[in-house]
C-alpha cells in the first residue's frame, strides 16, 4: 500500500476514530472498481491512532449497500458454508463462559440475521439492530429473535427500544467500518452492555498481508461503503479509550482469510471488483446493477483452478500472524 504525506490538505482533515488532524497520511487505495459511479474517494491513514478513514466525506445515500437477499436463493454449497461458518461464530461467543445459560445477545447490522437466527436456536436472547427493514423478514420468531430496524444511535435508547446495562454480549461481525463515528458507536455499545459483559468485533485488517497484495483490488476494501479501514492497533486504541479491556484475539479468521484470498486474487487477475461475491453471495444481476467485462466472468468460472494458491496464501498469512480480518474479544468492567 503505496502512501505519501498529504501537504495542503492536511488541515482539512481530521481522523474520525481520535480526532488527530496533524499526523494524516494519503495512500493510493481508492473507490472500489465497481463504486466508480458514486464518484471519487481516497482512504487516508491516522498515525496517531493507527486506524485509516475514507474522504471526502460520504453522503449517506452512497454507502447504503442493496437490500439482502433470501437464503434460498443461495446454491446448496454456498447454504452449506454459510451454515459452518455461522457455527464457528456461536462458538467464538462460547468461549468466554456463556455457555449453559440464557444470555442477552445483541447483534448490530445484523444483516438477514443467519448469525442471530442460529444463536437463538442455541438458546440465547437474541435482539437485532438492522436498519434495513426489508430483512425483518428473515427473522427467526419462533425462537423469540428480536428485530429492531433502526440506525444504531442513541435514539434507541430515548425512544425505549434498548436499555442500558442489558445485554450479556454485544456482536459486530463487519458493520463497525460503516459507522462514520466509531467512537461514539463504541460508546454506546458500552452503555448497552451490563458490566463484566462482553463484546466479539470483526473487521477488515487494512494492514493484512492479503490487504497489501490486493491493494486497490483488495476484496474487503469496498470504498466507498466501508469508512473506517481498521488496523489491529487501531481498533484496541479505539476500544480501550472507551474503557473495554482485552479478553483475546483471533490469528486467523477462517470465514473470511479463504473467501477474501480467492476473491482478491480473482479481482488482480480480472482487473475487476468482486464480480464473485456479487453474483454469488448477493446475487446482484451483472446486466442490472453491475456490469463487468467478459474476462472476469470466464475467469471466475475457471476460479477453481486458484485453490491451492488460495490455501498457501491463507496458511501463510496465518503463519506470519497477517489474517485478513481483526477480530477480537474485549469486556466491559465490573
Amino acid at each position: 500500500m503505496a502512501t505519501a504525506v498529504i501537504d495542503h490538505d492536511a488541515g482539512s482533515l481530521s481522523c474520525p476514530v481520535c480526532g488527530a488532524a496533524d499526523r494524516i497520511i494519503k495512500t493510493d487505495l481508492t473507490t472500489s472498481g465497481d463504486s466508480r459511479d458514486k464518484g471519487t474517494y481516497f482512504v487516508f491513514l491516522c498515525s496517531k491512532c493507527g486506524n485509516g478513514f475514507t474522504a471526502p466525506e460520504v453522503p449517506d445515500e452512497l454507502y447504503k449497500l442493496p437490500p439482502d437477499i433470501p437464503r434460498h436463493s443461495l446454491s446448496g454449497w454456498a447454504q452449506s458454508l454459510l451454515s459452518f461458518f455461522m457455527q464457528r461464530r456461536v462458538a467464538r461467543i462460547r468461549i468466554e463462559g456463556v455457555r449453559g445459560r440464557e444470555c442477552e445477545l445483541l447483534d448490530i447490522g445484523g444483516g438477514s440475521c443467519a448469525f442471530a437466527n442460529l444463536a437463538a436456536r442455541g438458546g440465547f436472547d437474541v435482539t437485532v439492530i438492522e436498519p434495513n427493514g426489508n430483512n425483518s423478514v428473515f427473522a427467526d420468531t419462533p425462537h423469540h429473535v428480536k428485530f429492531v430496524a433502526q440506525h444504531f444511535t442513541p435514539a434507541l435508547l430515548e425512544q425505549g427500544f434498548l436499555k442500558p446495562n442489558s445485554f450479556d454480549i454485544v456482536t459486530m461481525w463487519h458493520s463497525l467500518e460503516h459507522f462514520p463515528h466509531p467512537g461514539e458507536t463504541l460508546q454506546l455499545l458500552f452503555r448497552l452492555l451490563k458490566p463484566g459483559g462482553i463484546v466479539l468485533i470483526s473487521v477488515p485488517n487494512i494492514q493484512s498481508s492479503q490487504a497489501r497484495f490486493g491493494n486497490n483490488f483488495w476484496a474487503y476494501l469496498d470504498v466507498p461503503h466501508h469508512l473506517i479501514h481498521f488496523t489491529p492497533r487501531g481498533l484496541a486504541w479505539a476500544l480501550e479509550q472507551t474503557g473495554f479491556v482485552p479478553l483475546r484475539s483471533f490469528p486467523v479468521s477462517l470465514e473470511y482469510d479463504v473467501f477474501g484470498w480467492y476473491q482478491t486474487w480473482l479481482n488482480v487477475l480480472s482487473r475487476s471488483y468482486n464480480y464473485f461475491y456479487n453474483r454469488t453471495k448477493k446475487n446482484r444481476l451483472d446486466e442490472d446493477y453491475l456490469p463487468y467485462p467478459v474476462w472476469a466472468k470466464i475467469l471466475t468460472r475457471m476460479g477453481i483452478v486458484l485453490l491451492p494458491l488460495v490455501l498457501f496464501c491463507s496458511a501463510f498469512a496465518a503463519l506470519v500472524k497477517s489474517p485478513s480480518c481483526v477480530e477480537v474479544i474485549y469486556r466491559r468492567p465490573k
